[in-house]
């Protein structure tokens, strides 16, 4: 993420454009209701195609106040979000981590010349109007019922775009994806994660540029990265931070004045935000995250990054050379900055002139061509000074790769101490799991009891009965022997 200059609320207040209320076709409640509906058989087929994660999204609502103060503070021109702060992206990673989707592989694109296909036509679409009502793939989801075949598949996941991961403004769904899913089998190879991102990019412009009513995209991915990034307005969390994706982990929100959430994004502090999103160790083991990360190394082995220092004035100037993109947002610029204010201030006594150095001035006062002399010595030879300036060079770059070297090996302290507590927890999960066996145990033999009790009760009154009976029967026979004597 990029670090801007810091700016006065009001300031940015007078800069960005009010975009106010808006309206949308996006209904994770149409979507989570149909997912109800499934049979094991067709999330088994939903999961082949790798949009399995998002059969698992809890009910969640929207909070347009929330989205509102983050629309507003999108920038067209940059593709960042400006808060006070500074700014901040929605990377790839994050789009994996919050709803699991594939962000490497084929592009999802909709060719403007696509052939129309006998798939359009039979989803009721036409060459002059490519587009199907969600409305009318929902009946057709209703007449398939618990087949999962091809048809139910192509059908949920236009439910799927229509709803959820690319609604529009009108309610209807391009006709154009069905050329995407006539092969099921390829499917899964697709970024479709990738298209969500530039789908949102896309909405988010538009609704700044042209302050556009109804607004489309998946907004719930939205609301889920302001909570990971932006410590405003933020619920609880579900369950453990080991959850996946992370859209799954955060509780429904709560409802806040719109008021009170422009307060909270005027007064934002920095340790408030989360610039970037660190990986638990299971989520190091996802597909789609190792897919990613496999992307971004082999970028950086083919287009290495470099960190060029120079010298201005009294300046050290550290500046960040990144040849691909991706590269750039996975190491923070403000990172490279904040390095950079560190070796200035560890090496600022190598810029300044030593004490027993008498500064030449011409007759501007400014330091002249020969900069520093010595009181009576050799004057230092040209190449002298060069080695010196590539030796500060070499040195800063020494510095950096100690310091990067300390990181990792903190970080692999921190990784070994989260495995102990992981484990502990997993001993702890397992002793109450022990014990509620237990308890379920008890219960049973409590309920056994009881029962024996009850039995034993019949026997006794049973045995009573029997008793008296047969004290009646030997009466009857006493009374019977006397009356015959």
């Amino acid at each position: 993420m990029k670090r801007t200059t810091r700016k006065s609320s009001i300031g940015l207040e007078e800069e960005r454009n009010s975009v106010g209320n808006f309206s949308t076709r996006f209904s994770l409640p149409s979507f989570i209701r149909r997912v109800e509906k499934l049979t094991d058989d067709q999330r088994t087929a939903i999961k082949k195609t790798g949009f399995g994660h998002l059969l698992e999204m809890p009910t969640q609502t929207l909070n347009k106040n929330l989205l509102v103060e983050l629309m507003e503070r999108w920038s067209c021109e940059k593709h960042v979000f400006m808060l006070l702060p500074g700014e901040i992206v929605i990377t790839l990673m994050d789009v994996a981590l919050i709803l699991g989707l594939r962000v490497k592989g084929d592009s999802v694109i909709l060719k403007e010349d696509e052939p129309f296909s006998d798939l359009e036509k039979e989803y009721g679409a036409t060459i002059s109007n490519r587009k199907i009502t969600v409305s009318s793939i929902e009946n057709k989801l209703e007449s398939i019922g618990e087949i999962a075949n091809d048809d139910f598949v192509r059908a949920f996941l236009l439910f799927t775009f229509g709803t959820f991961l690319f609604p529009s403004a009108n309610g209807k769904v391009d006709s154009r994806y069905l050329s995407l899913l006539k092969d099921l089998d390829s499917v899964h190879q697709m970024a479709w994660g990738a298209a969500v991102l530039e789908d949102i990019i896309k909405w988010l412009s538009k609704r700044k540029e042209m302050n556009v009513q109804y607004v489309g995209s998946c907004l719930i991915f939205l609301q889920i990265w302001s909570y990971e990034h932006i410590d405003i307005a933020r619920p609880s969390l579900l369950d453990c931070y080991l959850t996946f994706p992370r859209a799954c982990r955060w509780e429904n929100c709560r409802s806040h004045q719109r008021k009170w959430i422009t307060t909270q994004f005027k007064e934002l502090q920095e340790n408030q935000i989360t610039w970037e999103l660190q990986l638990t160790s299971e989520e190091l083991e996802i597909d789609v995250i190792k897919e990613l990360l496999a992307w971004q190394n082999g970028s950086k082995s083919q287009h290495p990054s470099s960190i060029i220092s120079s010298i201005d004035g009294d300046n050290l100037i550290i500046r960040p050379h990144m040849m691909d993109k991706q590269a750039v947002e996975n190491r923070s610029e403000r990172e490279v900055v904040r390095e950079g204010h560190r070796i200035q201030e560890n090496n600022l006594e190598v810029l300044r002139a030593p004490e027993n150095v008498e500064v030449l001035t011409d007759a501007t006062g400014c330091p002249s061509s020969s900069c520093v002399s010595e009181e009576p010595k050799e004057q230092q030879h040209p190449s002298t000074s060069k080695n010196s300036s590539m030796n500060f060079t070499i040195s800063v770059d020494d510095d950096l790769k100690t310091r990067y070297r300390l990181l990792e090996e903190q970080t692999m302290k921190l990784m070994e101490e989260i495995d102990k507590l992981r484990s502990e927890n997993n001993l702890l999960r397992d002793q109450l799991l022990s014990s509620q066996q237990l308890e379920g145990q008890i219960i049973g033999l409590n309920k056994e009891l009881k029962d024996l009790k009850r039995d034993n009760g019949h026997l006794r009154f049973s045995s009573n009965n029997l008793v008296s009976r047969l004290e009646r029967l030997i009466l009857d026979e006493d009374i019977n022997a006397t009356g015959e004597m």
